[in-house]
């Protein structure tokens, strides 16, 4: 507000969030932007930039608004080339989405985009309908999100919670993620990924991919998820590839103490994963390879017969993947059944549904 802020909800605040971040990012030592608990501020797209002469802190305790139009560019909150930012305060970003998911526009923005961060801890806010993903994380280093509150209704499209891509030492802990999409995505070159504690629902899971859509994609590997809950969700543990794809490898990834309530595929592996053009039942040739992948303690209840569904490819199968201690009863009652298409590996201790591996 020192720099001509209005929360008024109507004044555009773009040059004073802009200014009071060029200030506090040029302060040598280090800075913070504090958007204060007085109101709701209007800001639109903003690219905030490093590399800053200290820490950068943003204390967001009010609301910023973004504006109504979805026709803005890839984001709305950019924030690019930093190290040591710190994101945190009761307050929230509110998105507007409701007024751009009806329309087919695939140009809408992601309400907070963080590339080429290194050290950054973003902790206790709330994002609000966003009208695309809610944060994007893209070649960043280190950056953990903590006590995170995402919001948006079962029915809005690409509303993604944290998506991932190209990062490595990315921790998601003790957050609350309910939304129209993927709760967490992690796309190619996702990295030393720690996902704990985690609520989602609704949504569609927590799922790696969708990959090789792209050629030359980077790897996924060393990601664990665990401690997490999923409530009503159309997936809970997902890996899922593209059917017709390029190379590119998913490893040494671990699903562990996981409750499914409602879940509709609780465990699932797709490489035939296809939205629009494939025909029924084509095996997938998918050339990403899944191996090393684990799931154990996996517990709860499924909204489907089939509670473990392993569709690989049938060109690079599933190798070393290992069931340990699942219960997934089906929520209508009866058995639930396991499902396994060019699939290796192994299951110890309790399996319902009984193993087809």
């Amino acid at each position: 507000m020192q720099f001509g802020a209005k929360p008024d909800a109507i004044t555009d605040n773009s040059k004073a969030l802009s200014t009071a971040w060029s200030e506090a990012c040029t302060n040598n030592g280090g800075g913070v932007v504090l958007i204060p608990a007085l109101g709701r501020f209007l800001v639109l797209p903003l690219l905030l930039q490093g590399p800053c002469h200290g820490f950068i802190h943003i204390q967001l305790d009010g609301e910023l608004l973004a504006p109504l139009n979805e026709n803005t560019g890839d984001y709305w909150l950019s924030i690019d080339k930093v190290n040591n930012l710190f994101i945190d305060g009761l307050g929230r970003l509110n998105g507007r989405g409701s007024t751009a998911w009806p329309s087919a526009s695939h140009n809408r923005p992601i309400s907070m985009k963080l590339t080429g961060i290194n050290n950054a801890r973003i902790s206790n806010i709330k994002s609000y309908n966003s009208k695309l993903f809610h944060f994007a994380v893209h070649g960043c280093r280190d950056v953990t999100f903590d006590h995170v509150t995402v919001i948006a209704p079962a029915n809005s499209p690409n509303t993604d919670g944290i998506h991932v891509s190209l990062s490595s030492g990315i921790n998601i802990m003790h957050s609350t993620i309910g939304t129209g999409d993927d709760c967490i995505s992690l796309g190619p070159g996702s990295k030393f990924i720690n996902i704990t504690n985690v609520q989602c629902g609704p949504g569609h899971g927590i799922s790696i991919g969708s990959l090789g859509k792209y050629p030359n994609e980077e790897d996924v590997f060393e990601v664990t998820v665990r401690d997490s809950t999923f409530l009503g969700t159309t997936n809970g543990a997902r890996i899922k590839t593209w059917s017709s794809s390029y190379s590119n490898m998913v490893s040494k990834v671990t699903f562990l103490n996981l409750q499914m309530n409602n879940v509709k595929n609780p465990i699932i592996i797709d490489q035939s994963y296809c939205p629009h053009s494939c025909g029924p039942n084509e095996m997938s040739q998918s050339k990403v390879q899944i191996k090393d992948v684990r799931y154990e303690g996996i517990r709860g209840s499924s909204n489907t017969q089939v509670a473990v569904d392993f569709e690989c490819s049938q060109v690079f199968p599933c190798q070393g993947i290992v069931l340990q201690d699942i219960n997934l009863p089906f929520n209508g009652g009866g058995r639930t059944t396991a499902n396994c298409h060019n699939v290796r590996g192994s299951a110890f201790g309790h399996q319902l549904p009984p193993s087809c591996l």
